[in-house]
Parts: structure tokens; sequence; C-alpha cells
């Protein structure tokens, strides 16, 4: 029996034009937060609070394991935040350039929001 060599054809030149793995990341967690943050409705009457939410993203893409690492100290707020993580269930599988099964992930919700008297400034 013999065993033949197969050669691809290919160009005698080949271009590559390889997206930075930095640029790649950045790209990947915009998305991300994208996807979570428009499953997120924090609860109109808070003003200034802080979640951190921390889970993994599974190499398809799936969402596990989100738990808050850090309280607002309002519960509805903290629920809500949780909500937006679980919901989403699933974002982009990861990129190629990450290697593993997951990785971790520490995402933070916060709201910031301004009560102005009308009758202080509008004069």
């Amino acid at each position: 029996m013999r065993i033949a060599e197969v050669r691809p054809k290919v160009p005698a030149k080949i271009v590559q034009n390889k997206i930075p793995a930095e640029d790649i990341m950045n790209t990947y967690m915009k998305d991300m937060e994208h996807r979570i943050k428009s499953n997120w409705a924090p609860p109109e009457d808070s003003f200034k609070n802080k979640t951190v939410v921390t889970f993994k993203i599974m190499r398809d893409g799936t969402i596990k394991s989100s738990m808050i690492s850090e309280s607002s100290g309002d519960k509805q707020f903290d629920t809500d935040a949780i909500k937006a993580v679980q919901q989403t269930g699933k974002v982009a599988p990861l990129p190629n350039d990450i290697l593993g099964e997951y990785i971790d992930i520490t995402f933070t919700f916060e709201r910031i929001s301004y009560l102005i008297k009308k009758d202080r400034y509008n004069r």
C-alpha cells in the first residue's frame, strides 16, 4: 500500500489580516455587555446603586454559576441585576484565542440618577 502525500494548493504569497487578540476580546466584551444590559431593568426608585455579579461563560457562550459578589444593599436592585444575567442565558461562543473551557466574568451594574427640583433651577 502506498501513502500519497497531499499538498494543498495555496497561492505563493498569503497575506493574513489577523485581528489582535485584544481587539477581539474588546469586541466580545462589548457585545456581552450589550446583551446583558438589554435584559436589565433597574427599579425606578433607585438613585445610586452598584451591584457586582460574577459568572462563567462556557466555550459555547452559555452563562453559568451567576451570583452576587458585591451587594448594593438594595435587594430589588440586586435581584434585577442577577435576573439580567440569567435571562441572557447565552452569549456568543468564546473566541478561538481563548484557551480553556470557560472564562470568569465580574460584571458591575451601576445606576446613578439625579433628582432635580424644578423650583430651585427653573425660575
